[in-house]
């Protein structure tokens, strides 16, 4: 819409300014040490990462602690994808091993596993799972 003036934008941009520019950390305060990360996704709460990795390997990051709170093994080609349930007791992983694996995040054990005929490039969770 050109030459007409949006003043709610403004308004945004005032309230944006005026918040606490010392809430947000200036620099990373830590780094990821374990493998290339291909790609990651938050759980719901924002407490754990899941970091798909080059190795096969999905390596799960709780921010609470600052460690490492699981390690999930069962790929054996790059995790193309992560992706959590709604309640975040489930992660389904994809990867060019051309499998679909469901873990149980508590035991850190797949619960089903599927086979493709090709390598998966994505995946995601049902929003309602």
């Amino acid at each position: 819409v050109q030459g007409k003036s949006f003043p709610y934008y403004g308004l945004m941009n005032l309230a944006l300014e005026s918040q606490d520019r010392n809430a947000l950390p200036e620099q990373i305060e830590e780094q990821l040490d374990e493998g290339l990360a291909l790609n990651c996704k938050f759980n719901r709460s924002g407490t754990l990462l899941a970091v798909g990795c080059n190795d096969g390997r999905c390596v799960i990051y709780d921010f609470e602690t600052r460690g490492i709170a699981k390690v999930l093994i069962g790929h054996v080609h790059p995790i193309t994808s992560v992706s959590w349930s709604k309640n975040g007791k489930l992660l389904l992983t994809s990867s060019t091993d051309w499998n679909l694996i469901l873990w149980d995040i508590s035991t850190s054990t797949p619960i089903s596993t599927v086979k493709f005929e090709s390598p998966i490039l994505g995946s995601q969770m049902h929003p309602k799972g």
